[in-house]
C-alpha cells in the first residue's frame, strides 16, 4: 500500500538533508567532532557525556557504500505509482482510522503481520559502515548484522515502513516484545507522528547471552518508561499520544542518550530474534 506523495517526500527529503549536512559539518569540524548514531548530527555536547564521546570516537575511514544509502531511502520513500496517485487526488478517498488493540494483542509476529513490513536503517545514512538485515521465518524474525565504527558509526536498525494507519495503544499499558538476543542492550522506539524524524519514544532493555537457558524472554515496556528524543538527545516536557504509533524501530547503537555510551554494546556481530511485538 501507498502513502500520499506529499508524506514519502518529506521522508526522502529529511534523509537527504540529515545527510548532507552530516557531510558538510565532518569537513568543518572534522571526525572528531562528528558522531554519527541514530540517524544524527551532533554538534559537541557539553560536560560527561561530550569527554565520553570524544574518548569513544575514533578516526578511522572506511569507503562509504552510497549505492546503498541511496536504496535505504528510496525504501523508506519510495516514488508512489501514478496510476494510483491520480486516483486518490480524483476520487479522495476518506481517511482510515487508527487500528485499535486491547491488552494482549500482537502488533507484529510472523504468524500476524498486520501488512507490517520492516527495513534497515543502519548507519549508513549518515555515513557509516555498519549493515543489518531483517528475516522471517515461520516462528521468528531475524534481526542481524555487524555493527562497524568506522566514519564515526555504531549503530544498526529495523524500522516499521511507513503506514496507512497508526495503532491506537491507549487501551494499553505498553509493549511486550518476546525476544532472544545476545547479551547486547538494545533500544526500542515508537513514534507518535508521521514525520520521519519527528520525536523517537526511547526505551532500553538487556537481552540475555545465547548461553543464558533458552535464551528467549519476555520484555516488559512500559509507555511510562519511553523516553522523548531527538536524534538521541532527551527532550523534556513531551506527552507520548499512545492513540496514534506510526512506527516500531529496534536499535542496537553505540550510544545511550546524550552522548552517554551504551554500556553493553561491542562492535561486531549483532542478533536479534523476534517473536512477537505485543502489548500488555
Amino acid at each position: 500500500s501507498l502513502m500520499p506523495f506529499a508524506p514519502r517526500l518529506r521522508i526522502a527529503l529529511a534523509l537527504a538533508l540529515a545527510f548532507l549536512g552530516a557531510r558538510i559539518l565532518a569537513t568543518k569540524l572534522g571526525p572528531t567532532r562528528l558522531s554519527l548514531t541514530n540517524s544524527r548530527v551532533r554538534t559537541p555536547a557539553v560536560g560527561r557525556g561530550a569527554t565520553v564521546r570524544a574518548e569513544a570516537e575514533g578516526s578511522e575511514r572506511k569507503p562509504w557504500d552510497f549505492p546503498r544509502f541511496v536504496k535505504t531511502v528510496a525504501t523508506f520513500s519510495p516514488l508512489p505509482s501514478p496510476l494510483k496517485f491520480a486516483r486518490r487526488m480524483i476520487f479522495r478517498p476518506p481517511e482510515q482510522g487508527s487500528i485499535r488493540l486491547e491488552k494482549g494483542q500482537s502488533i507484529w509476529s510472523p504468524s500476524e503481520e498486520r501488512g507490517i513490513k520492516w527495513a534497515s536503517l543502519d548507519d549508513v545514512i549518515m555515513g557509516g559502515v555498519s549493515r543489518s538485515t531483517f528475516e522471517v521465518s515461520h516462528d521468528s524474525g531475524k534481526f542481524s548484522g555487524f555493527i562497524d565504527e568506522a566514519n564515526n558509526g555504531g549503530f544498526t536498525g529495523i524500522r516499521t515502513l511507513p503506514l496507512e494507519q497508526s495503532f491506537d495503544l491507549s487501551a494499553c499499558s505498553g509493549l511486550q516484545l518476546r525476544v532472544k538476543g545476545d547479551g547486547k542492550r538494545y533500544k526500542c522506539v515508537i513514534r507518535d507522528s508521521e514525520e520521519f524524524n519527528g520525536i523517537a519514544w526511547t526505551q532500553e532493555f538487556d537481552t540475555k547471552n545465547a548461553g543464558e537457558s533458552s535464551g528467549w524472554q519476555t520484555v516488559k515496556l512500559p509507555f511510562s518508561g519511553f523516553v522523548a528524543t531527538k536524534f538521541a538527545n532527551i527532550l523534556k516536557d513531551e506527552t507520548l499520544d499512545s492513540s496514534k504509533i506510526w512506527a516500531v524501530q529496534l536499535v542496537l547503537s553505540k550510544y545511550a542518550y546524550d552522548g552517554n555510551l551504551n554500556p553493553n554494546f561491542k562492535p561486531g556481530d549483532m542478533e536479534l530474534l523476534v517473536n512477537d511485538v505485543g502489548t500488555f
